[in-house]
């Protein structure tokens, strides 16, 4: 089923040259289909005029909506057909402007197939696009955040979150906004979230590399003569805490890093010169400097002078901190 909204004028035979010329009516009028494409529930334009050569010209615009509530959304515009045709008034006949809303009956197969299709898309193809973009979104910006420090990704996303909502009141304010206009923005956000998001990925999945720990170097204990391992040092992280907070080490001795959780989490020793510290950087920092939750990674040897030296969780630097003591 169809709305048709069908408008009825004359051209005056000595405008009909005026008319056709660039900036007259019958031009407008058919540069207006691009805009009547952009609306809700637009099928489609018809232009027709009158064939005799002589006297006026009666012309007739068929616009075709998938519903009345479009239709009825469309006339209410200040930019419809009905609105040109009375702007060029000076080419028109006084008094034939007719505009006239109809409702088209057919039984046509094929309009019931595209409008199944259409309800389908709506009700189903839609959704899904929407949700899997989302998702697209969430874990794309979690890579971007889990990559960056933490000083940085606090205002990150509140600039995103900015966004979205200026976002969101251009479109609510601006509702017969050209289609383009939306789908040119997502396809932009898509293109900078899979750059930016695939390098922060890939950058992050390298820095995560974790390497085998050697074996460790086992020797006989002076007074039973049992192996025992040398070097039994061990920090254990659990999800935004550490297991233990106070740890002693010998000079040159390695300590295993273990991560029972399931965030990344990290060990820096100071004094802090960075922020967030790197494996190759200039403060003692665990190898990989990013542990993932469930992996097992290494500090050291650890060849700071004898003393005690704070240590923490750069991605949770409030929550996990300890003491580190040299020996």
């Amino acid at each position: 089923m169809e709305y048709v909204q069908t408008v009825l004028v004359q051209i005056a035979a000595t405008k009909l040259d005026e008319a056709s010329g660039p900036q007259g009516l019958l031009t407008e009028l058919e540069a207006h289909r691009d805009f009547a494409s952009a609306q809700r529930g637009f099928q489609g334009m018809r232009l027709t005029r009158t064939a005799n050569p002589e006297g006026n010209v009666l012309v007739v615009v068929e616009t075709r909506w998938s519903n009345n509530n479009t239709m009825a959304d469309y006339s209410t515009l200040k930019n419809n057909v009905a609105a040109i045709i009375e702007k060029h008034s000076g080419e028109t006949v006084p008094g034939s402007l007719q505009v006239h809303r109809m409702e088209a009956v057919t039984s046509d197969r094929g309009e019931a197939s595209a409008q199944v299709y259409d309800r389908l898309s709506l009700a189903l193809l839609i959704p899904v696009g929407v949700m899997a973009f989302a998702l697209l979104v969430v874990f794309l910006l979690s890579r971007i955040y889990l990559t960056l420090p933490g000083d940085a990704a606090t205002p990150l996303a509140a600039g995103i979150a900015i966004g979205v909502l200026l976002i969101a009141w251009y479109f609510s304010a601006n509702p017969t906004a050209p289609r383009w206009q939306p789908v040119g923005l997502a396809g932009l956000i898509a293109v900078f979230l899979l750059v930016v998001g695939g390098w922060a990925y890939y950058y992050d999945d390298n820095n995560h590399e974790v390497k085998a720990a050697p074996e460790p170097v086992k020797t006989a204990s002076a007074a039973t003569g049992s192996p025992v391992a040398a070097g039994a040092a061990e920090i254990v992280m659990e999800d935004n805490k550490f297991v233990e907070t106070a740890i002693t080490v010998k000079s040159g001795e390695t300590i295993k890093i273990t991560n029972n959780g399931t965030a990344i989490h990290n060990v820096h020793i100071g004094p802090f010169t960075a922020s967030f510290c790197k494996a190759a950087g200039p403060d003692p920092c665990s190898k990989p400097a990013n542990v993932p939750g469930g992996t097992t990674a290494s500090l050291g040897p650890v060849t700071l002078a004898a003393g005690t030296y704070d240590f923490q969780c750069d991605f949770h630097p409030l929550d996990m901190q300890g003491k580190l003591t040299v020996q």
